[in-house]
């Protein structure tokens, strides 16, 4: 809908309003959702917002987005208005929400971002997008020494998110460090993966090898390595991280146990029923299996425990437009049946899964186990369509869609810097002491600290990412 709303020519002077203008839909928008869960029968259910009449699929507004003030800051840099041929294209919408999204987090005040100036050229903090090409930060002393403003907690999808699709985290020492430097500000971070291998916790390492050894390398302390989780297969297997940089699986059952603790939430995994479960996978192999025959998919149908997936064959591909279709397939099969078990059906980018489970009950299930707010908390993901698998955390949290990790980097980046993170914290050696510093590359550590990620890659086992199984090792592989 914003796509559509902005007139070429006349960019310098409406686009601004614009957004004010979708700022006061969003805020009538969560006002009306606001009393609906207050007063329940009691407000006209066939009210609707504004905004819910023109796009009748509106998700949820957990906070407030500063959507104009966000469109300044991102103008400043790339001179949307002064475009007279191309108009604001969806990805920079996408970048202008996303950084909406985390101005608001900023001061945990639903978007009241007083700090930054809407008078252009006069805003203190920032010039630019932390989305996409480089973000440059004004040189503000009052910053220095300031505690930690931002979300209490960010969970992050793995592939095309932390690292490519299909691949480990192995060689972005740039992402890593701002993860480091988050969770020594007491952030929690957990890493949210459809990748289901149940608790054999050498896998999941194998996928997140060089993060590991990055923490293992800077000496992460073990108040701050118990801020660290991973959810495996969406929400079924729980893991943390030890002090000696191993995940090892959190206790489910029991005092302190995560599915005893959350067994109070409706859809938490303590409350389904193994008979549902597998009927459940039982419906969506038969509508897998007939896509797999009837669109001459070069693929086979792998089942695990919680999950059932269309992979492809060695050495083929599979198109999006038959990954899409059987995804399509499934859900609406799925939709019909009378379950209380939570599922999600989603193209993995290479692959189609049906997973028991999804990231709106693994946030349901974090937030609760470890008593964080869910405005609190943010999520990162590149699956927010409807065929995706991220798009059901928007139901209770705060999200931002990316589309590769070095858009992840640069989100972190500026949840540092808008958080209040003592600046010669985040700049680069390089970097002049200039009114400006361009954040692009990771701390101040020394050449002699830096990990050798072609090192980590070359001792690592060949895993495959769909079944868990170890191909082959490479030269001096411990496993």
């Amino acid at each position: 809908m914003l796509m559509h709303s902005f007139v070429l020519d006349a960019l310098e002077t409406t686009a601004a309003d614009t957004f004010s203008h979708f700022e006061q839909l969003i805020d009538e928008h969560r006002s009306l959702e606001h009393r609906k869960n207050l007063e329940g029968s009691s407000v006209n259910e066939s009210t609707v917002s504004r905004l819910q009449r023109l796009v009748p699929s509106v998700g949820t507004f957990v906070t407030r987005l500063p959507l104009k003030k966000a469109f300044i800051i991102y103008n400043e840099k790339y001179a949307l208005t002064q475009r007279r041929h191309i108009c604001i294209s969806f990805n920079e919408l996408r970048h202008i929400l996303n950084l909406a999204q985390i101005m608001a987090l900023r001061d945990g005040d639903d978007g009241d971002d007083t700090d930054i100036d809407e008078a252009e050229g006069e805003n203190p903090f920032i010039v630019g997008s932390p989305l996409s090409g480089e973000l440059h930060f004004k040189m503000d002393d009052s910053l220095e020494g300031t505690p930690f403003s931002g979300p209490k907690m960010i969970t992050f999808d793995g592939d095309q998110t932390l690292y490519s699709d299909g691949a480990n985290f192995d060689s972005n020492p740039k992402l890593a460090n701002y993860l480091y430097l988050l969770l020594r500000r007491g952030v929690y971070i957990a890493v949210v993966t459809a990748a289901g291998y149940e608790y054999q916790t050498e896998k999941y390492e194998l996928r997140l090898s060089g993060l590991l050894a990055y923490f293992e390398e800077k000496g992460l302390d073990p108040d701050h390595c118990d801020h660290f989780f991973l959810f495996g297969g969406e929400c079924n297997y729980l893991l943390g991280l030890g002090h000696d940089y191993k995940l090892y699986p959190i206790k489910e059952n029991g005092g302190g146990g995560w599915l005893t603790s959350t067994q109070h939430l409706r859809d938490s995994p303590a409350n389904w029923d193994e008979t549902d479960v597998q009927a459940l996978l039982d419906e969506a192999e038969v509508t897998i299996k007939s896509s797999l025959e009837e669109l001459e998919i070069p693929g086979r149908v792998i089942r695990k425990k919680r999950a059932i997936g269309l992979i492809p064959n060695k050495n083929h591909e599979i198109r999006r437009e038959a990954l899409d279709e059987t995804v399509l397939r499934a859900q609406e099969l799925l939709e019909k049946r009378n379950s209380d078990i939570p599922y999600c059906a989603f193209n993995g980018g290479r692959d189609v899964w049906v997973d028991v489970g999804n990231k709106r009950v693994r946030v349901e299930i974090l937030t609760s186990y470890l008593g964080i707010s869910l405005k609190e908390t943010l999520h990162i993901g590149d699956q927010f369509l409807s065929t995706g698998n991220d798009v059901a955390a928007r139901r209770v949290c705060p999200c931002v869609w990316i589309t590769a990790p070095d858009e992840t980097t640069y989100v972190l980046k500026s949840i540092l810097r808008l958080a209040g993170m003592p600046y010669e914290e985040v700049k680069d050696d390089n970097e002049s002491n200039s009114g400006h510093a361009t954040l692009n590359v990771i701390t101040n550590a020394t050449k002699k600290n830096a990990i050798d990620m072609k090192e980590i890659t070359r001792r690592q086992a060949i895993m495959d990412v769909y079944t868990g199984e170890v191909v082959t090792c490479n030269v001096e592989c411990p496993h």
